[in-house]
Order: structure tokens, then sequence, then C-alpha cells
């Protein structure tokens, strides 16, 4: 299966798991208070409902459009982010197999053998790639931070937007995950630059399983993207 295909996949997944578990609370709320859900303390009346200016006072402003939006430029970047991941690893294991062949063969070029330099220029070009996207997303990230800034000042940004969260707890998992895929791209540039200058095998090695595993970005981070995704109904 795709790695795309099988991202997807998980966040829907957890994406679920997350809604059954907000129902589930919900639902335990309701019984602790002694009532059903069919239930009303005074029968005679019907509950009043909240309008969407009591959830949220930024939305009449178009708070949760850009929310949306945002969420969107999101996925857009994550799937740009992983072609890019998956065309470095295809790059490094070519590298891999250059050095390698020359390590068993011995030879005067173990270092630098031929055809190297052309790899090494492939994977310049992905990781300036990435920084490119990186940059959108940080530009994206401050934007979206000025407008929750904005919004926060007009009243609004103390109801959630959406299911709970409220514009601030978007710009923090926005700034998190941003900040999680910049030391990534500091590691990558890391490897760019030092990958075709490993002599050993283990140094070879090591290099190219710091690239494919992203520590950086972590469980932490992909649990802040999911929840950002459920919370925007983008899965």
């Amino acid at each position: 299966m795709p790695f795309s295909q099988y991202l997807q996949r998980n966040i829907r997944d957890k994406c679920l798991l997350f809604r059954l578990q907000v129902f589930s609370h919900d639902q335990h709320a309701i019984t602790s208070d002694g009532m059903s859900t069919s239930q009303s303390p005074h029968p005679n009346r019907s509950t009043p409902k909240r309008s969407s200016g009591e959830i949220h006072k930024g939305a009449s402003s178009g708070i949760s459009s850009k929310v949306k939006e945002s969420a969107a430029e999101l996925i857009n970047f994550q799937q740009d982010w992983e072609r890019l991941h998956t065309t470095g690893v295809a790059v490094l294991n070519s590298i891999k197999i250059l050095k390698l062949d020359a390590f068993r063969r011995n030879s005067t070029e173990q270092v630098y053998p031929q055809g190297l330099q052309e790899r090494c220029d492939q994977l310049e070009i992905v990781v300036n790639q990435m920084e490119s996207s990186l940059k959108n997303l940080e530009i994206l990230v401050q934007q979206f931070g000025a407008l929750v800034e904005l919004d926060i000042l007009q009243g609004g940004g103390n109801g959630p937007v959406f299911l709970s969260w409220p514009t601030e707890k978007f710009n923090q998992a926005f700034q998190d995950i941003f900040k999680a895929y910049s030391k990534e791209l500091s590691l990558k540039k890391a490897i760019k630059e030092d990958v075709a200058h490993c002599s050993t095998k283990e140094s070879l090695i090591y290099h190219i399983t710091c690239w494919t595993s992203q520590p950086f970005i972590d469980n932490t981070c992909h649990l802040l993207l999911v929840s950002l995704f459920c919370e925007t109904g983008l899965t």
C-alpha cells in the first residue's frame, strides 16, 4: 500500500476514535447530571439552542472558514513533504548502492565513486524544495497567528470554532507542527551535506536511517495533525 494511502487511512481511523471519545464524554456528563438525552429539567419547556455567535463570536468575521482553509493548506503541505521525503529516500538508496559497491571492491574511489555527484545534486534539489514548501507553511502560520490575535482583541476566541478547540488552540497547534518540520528540515540539510563523505558502511546506514525515520516528526506531531484534521472535518 502506498504511504499516502496508509497515512490517510490511519488519520481516518484515529479521527473516528477521537469522535467516539468525544461522544462518550458527552454522554457521561449527561448521565452524571441525572438526566437522559431525552429529558429536560423543565418538561414543558424546550431547551433553548445556542446561536453560532454564542459558540464563537468570531465566526461571523470568517474565522471558522479561515481555520478550515489553513487546515486544508496544511494537508497540502504534508502531502508535498511526504512526496519529497520518499523521493529523498530513493536518492539516498541509490547513493548507498554506489558507495557500498565501492567499499566491497576496495577501490581507490571508495568514498567518492563515479556517479555520486549526480545523486548528491538530486538530493540537494529535494531539500531545496522541502525548504521552499516549509517557507510557505511559515507564512501561513504567521498570517493565521495574526488573525487569531485580531479575533481575540475583538472579543472572540473563547468558545470552540468547530468541535472543542478555540482559535488559540489551533494557533498553538500550527506553531508546534511548524517547529517540528523546521527541526526535521535542519536534520535533512545536515544529511545532505554529510552523506557523500561517509567513509564506512555504518556511517552511511546511520545517515540514511535518520532521513527515513524522520525523528522530529514524532507521535506528538502526528497526533496534533490528526486532531486538527478531525476538528475541522477534513478527514
